[in-house]
């Protein structure tokens, strides 16, 4: 029952304060997602050591230069119980949000991803995309 509520944290005006922002810059639009450090830490082991470790100093803002504020905030959904609708992501967004699954250790997220591939229509014309996606 708990968890059904997460998402509900993700709007600030309820819930706990958000205590970290990612922001996202490309050229001169800046876009930010912000989050709970706590909750964020629970569902990745990257996250608890970049914020809670001895390693890292942590940080309140967080630039994002390996992804898209739309990619990332997906992940951020999926990691506050938002479960998204897959078939509504093309390929190339699914292999961006697997990219940020590995990234920051969210194993559900990366079975989801790869769960979800086979309810993908290929035509012919894309295989070649797919192609030039496996080898970045």
């Amino acid at each position: 029952m708990a968890m059904r509520n997460l998402s509900k944290c993700l709007n600030s005006n309820k819930g706990p304060p958000m205590d970290v922002t990612f922001l996202f810059k490309n050229g001169a639009d800046v876009r930010e997602i912000k989050a709970h450090k706590t909750i964020l830490a629970i569902a990745s082991d990257v996250f608890e050591r970049e914020f809670y470790g001895s390693v890292k100093e942590p940080e309140d803002v967080i630039h994002i230069v390996d992804a898209s504020h739309e990619v990332f905030q997906t992940m951020i959904n999926f990691i506050y119980n938002k479960r998204p609708v897959w078939i509504n992501f093309d390929l190339k967004f699914l292999a961006s949000l697997y990219y940020l699954a590995e990234k920051y250790n969210i194993v559900d997220l990366k079975a989801d991803i790869i769960e979800s591939i086979p309810n993908h229509k290929i035509s012919k014309a894309y295989v070649l995309e797919i192609g030039i996606l496996a080898e970045e």
